[in-house]
């Protein structure tokens, strides 16, 4: 069955103009153009879309208030606002209604590779609870100290962009929604942001005191609602994971920009975790009963609660925001060796091999089923050689307080 694309607008001559250019792609999806933001809601109740394509600037209900009327309603689309008023106002009342914010004009290209990403991990959650859950996001749970570090500094007018970017970069929410932005067509950066500290001083200090302390970009986690569930272990697990994958880079020979892939993939390859734990924290409490009662491995007992994993949950939220492919890969298939190319270094491989030598260097938890990375039934593939490097390099990191 083809996706469904609604496509929104209240000028006629655009809504005909992306009607023409879009032509081509009527074999590969279903395509309804609505005339303002009530017709839209109208066709949205008549019939199931995929993806809604709203511009901004409308009378009436504009693509903001749409946006927020498609998500409370319809949690599971895809929400992409269009829009030619691009300034900082008209991004931040949407950051958090919208997966995906492209500039007008837009080429058809941009919005068909825009429309093919969010779509594209589509097929990994099933229509359910947990992809509902996902897909209705507005924010990602912060590490509460973390969180309060970073609202106490911004409050302080000589506090530096490196300040905020030491913070931002040690949280798995932060990471997440700091990149999604700054990567996003609002900015039109030729190339893609994989640095932390870079993001943030593209954004300056204005824009983060404006997401932090006026849309509340970010939010502290309520760890009470999760009481099985660690902030602080999938924090300091998240954390050396990172500097791990760094330093595997490193040791291939890998240039500065893998390395800062390899270090973000590791920061956010746990995030899928958040939304299974913060939006179903019962069915999550489930999962790790099952760990602890049965031996299973964590992701293993998520697949028997959910049908799917935080790995497949992250990378379709990474998707649904526009990350970058490798990044999404990453996050997909680390814990997954069959899907990875075993040869040239990649943010995968990394992230994959980080993850495994963390969980065999570091007890994350006593009742949490442990794999050596050079366990073939467990980890096929791997040459025993280089995993010994591997594993020293990250002991060595462990051993000079590198990671937590």
């Amino acid at each position: 069955m083809k996706p469904k694309i609604l496509f929104v607008d209240d000028e006629p001559n655009i809504l005909d103009s992306l009607r023409l250019s879009l032509r081509p792609l009527r074999a590969k999806w279903d395509m309804t153009f609505a005339l303002g933001g009530r017709e839209a809601l109208a066709v949205l109740e008549r019939e199931r879309h995929d993806v809604v394509v709203s511009d901004m600037r409308m009378p009436g209900l504009d693509g903001a208030q749409l946006l927020a009327e498609v998500q409370r309603r319809h949690p599971d689309v895809v929400r992409i606002i269009l829009s030619g008023y691009s300034d900082e106002q008209s991004v931040l009342k949407t950051v958090k209604l919208a997966h995906q914010y492209l500039s007008k004009p837009c080429r058809p290209v941009d919005l068909i590779q825009a429309v093919d990403r969010a779509l594209g991990l589509s097929g990994v959650l099933e229509p359910g609870a947990l992809k509902s859950v996902v897909a209705s996001l507005t924010s990602l749970p912060a590490v509460p100290s973390l969180y309060g570090r970073l609202v106490e500094i911004l409050q302080d007018e000589n506090t530096t962009l490196k300040e905020v970017g030491d913070i931002v970069s040690q949280d798995v929410a932060m990471c997440a929604s700091i990149l999604r932005l700054v990567n996003s067509a609002f900015f039109g950066l030729p190339t893609r942001v994989s640095s932390i500290h870079h993001a943030v001083n593209l954004l300056g200090g204005q824009t983060i005191r404006a997401l932090v302390l006026g849309v509340n970009l970010f939010e502290s986690m309520d760890a009470q609602r999760m009481p099985d569930f660690s902030v602080h272990g999938l924090w300091e697990h998240s954390l050396r994971t990172a500097c791990f994958a760094k330093a595997l880079a490193a040791c291939e020979g890998a240039g500065n920009e893998l390395g800062d892939e390899a270090f973000i993939a590791g920061v956010v390859h746990d995030m899928g975790k958040l939304p299974m734990a913060c939006g179903l924290p019962g069915e999550y409490a489930r999962a790790l009963d099952l760990v602890r009662s049965e031996g299973l491995a964590v992701h293993e007992a998520e697949r028997a609660v959910f049908g799917a994993t935080h790995a497949e949950a992250g990378a379709y939220l990474m998707g649904l925001w526009g990350f970058d492919r490798g990044q999404i890969k990453a996050v997909l298939r680390h814990h997954d060796a069959a899907g990875l190319d075993q040869g040239a270094m990649s943010p995968a491989l990394a992230v994959y091999a980080a993850n495994a030598l963390d969980h065999e260097l570091v007890v994350l938890h006593q009742d949490y089923a442990r794999k050596p990375l050079d366990d073939a039934q467990a980890h096929p593939g791997f040459e025993r050689e280089r995993i010994a490097r591997w594993r020293e390099a990250c002991r060595a990191h462990l051993e000079q307080g590198c990671a937590p």
